[in-house]
């Protein structure tokens, strides 16, 4: 687990200017690799399949369809995410290895019995036009898409985080070459391309958590066990993943934003495309907030809290203790200062990308909205990540809940105020909780002695 951090030290040690870049670059990839890989490899799909497909519609009906399974099957297992992943944590904690593997696969299957049911009947109300074909592969893609994110979200709690970028570079990899062949087929086809392309993600991450996870149990469900796990965790993780995606939905689904794509399935073109180019500039951001946490901050924190449980002196617990409200205060500065570097950048060089993307310039304006909105989500992220690592899961609980809502509500009248103020509630909320995630962190720094003594 410490693999990532001790290799990233080692290249910093060198200090010169290219070892700096080399420690950047590898936690670009460590951090934002897997969700960059998957925005641009269906991007690049767009262009390539276009000509292969009997018409556009099909390869923007595929996008979207892509884009609602991710969605909800991040919604649906956020209730487990932070729930399992702390509930592994701590058996690993107690030394009970044996219990980590079967525990993960009872919550796995759970999720995939949930998605499977929830999306059979879904899809047989929804899509019946589109045939029987089409809505196996529906059921079974978000079927196995709740399963990965249960094994992806464990491993990289537990820090694997070269195996996940190997992993979903071979997945949609094995993605793009199938849908080569098959987008002759139409939707049926890339479908079919986009869930074996998944399966093998699925299975390579499986299979590396199953050889490295020993155990005599095939599946356990003792996560039921109200006394060890947490409720927090659970609403946490739920809340979260909707405020990700609720300023979406609206613009899905408001007449005036959105047009009808497949079924019931609805899309907002003028907010989708900026939004998913927004998140690909939080890169360079992401990349100093793994770096700095992994090599600065988590040193910090072992130090200060061995010294609590060995008894150091009070003079030692009070200087391990400054030096990890500064390095925490590091990671938060260095995040907004190197993510603004790259706000500039995108600034300068934002008709060049959307010429690159053949996008339309009339984008450009609310793709800047958006990248404030991205900055400020990466802000929140680092945040809710730094609260979580003190375990305050109640203040990670109202943060994440009053994202979901004000989210809601600011997009919303972001609608009604008109097209000049499209992504501005989504940049009211984001603003709004990081405003308050600052003053429950403040707070709870300035008091940590006394929270390390006296509450625990």
């Amino acid at each position: 687990m410490a693999g990532i951090s001790f290799e990233l030290r080692k290249v910093l040690r060198e200090r010169t200017l290219g070892s700096i870049v080399k420690a950047f670059g590898y936690s670009a990839v460590l951090s934002a690799g897997p969700y960059l890989i998957s925005i641009l490899t269906l991007i690049i799909s767009f262009y390539v399949l276009r000509p292969i497909v009997s018409s556009d519609k099909i390869v923007i009906q595929f996008g979207v369809i892509v884009t609602y399974l991710t969605a909800f099957s991040l919604i649906l297992t956020g209730f487990s995410q932070l729930m399992i992943t702390r509930f592994l944590a701590d058996r690993i904690f107690e030394k009970k290895y044996e219990v980590v593997l079967p525990n993960l696969i009872g919550n796995m299957l759970l999720n995939m019995i949930l998605a499977f049911i929830i999306s059979l009947i879904f899809s047989v109300i929804f899509f019946k036009e589109q045939g029987a074909v089409f809505i196996i592969l529906y059921v079974l893609v978000f079927t196995i898409m709740c399963g990965l994110w249960i094994v992806n979200v464990v491993l990289t709690g537990f820090k694997s985080y070269k195996f996940i970028v190997f992993s979903f570079a071979i997945g949609y990899i094995t993605f793009f070459f199938f849908a080569l062949y098959m987008a002759r087929y139409d939707l049926a086809g890339l479908m079919f391309s986009f869930f074996v392309g998944q399966a093998v993600l699925f299975f390579l991450l499986l299979g590396y958590f199953i050889r490295t996870h020993y155990s005599d149990k095939i599946i356990s469900f003792d996560f039921f066990d109200r006394h060890k796990i947490y409720i927090s965790l659970i609403l946490s993780g739920f809340f979260y993943n909707l405020g990700i995606w609720t300023d979406k939905f609206i613009f899905w689904f408001y007449p005036d934003t959105s047009i009808q794509i497949l079924g019931p399935v609805r899309a907002s073109i003028a907010y989708d495309i900026p939004m998913f180019l927004a998140y690909i500039a939080i890169a360079p951001g992401m990349a100093v907030f793994f770096l700095k946490l992994e090599t600065e901050f988590a040193d910090y924190y072992d130090r200060y809290y061995r010294a609590v449980r060995e008894g150091a002196t009070l003079n030692k617990i009070y200087q391990f203790g400054d030096d990890m409200i500064l390095s925490a205060r590091s990671v938060i500065f260095d995040t907004l200062r190197i993510q603004g570097i790259a706000f500039v950048f995108f600034l300068i060089f934002d008709t060049l990308l959307f010429k690159i993307f053949k996008l339309s310039l009339l984008y450009i304006p609310l793709f800047h909205v958006l990248m404030v909105g991205t900055y400020l989500q990466l802000i929140f992220m680092t945040l809710l990540a730094i609260l979580n690592y003190f375990d305050r899961r109640r203040e990670a609980l109202y943060l994440s809940i009053l994202f979901a809502v004000s989210n809601a509500v600011f997009t919303y009248a972001s609608i009604l105020l008109g097209p000049y103020f499209y992504g501005y509630g989504y940049v009211i909320s984001l603003f709004i909780s990081d405003l308050l995630a600052i003053i429950l962190l403040r707070r709870f720094l300035d008091e940590i002695h006394y929270q390390t003594f006296m509450l625990i």
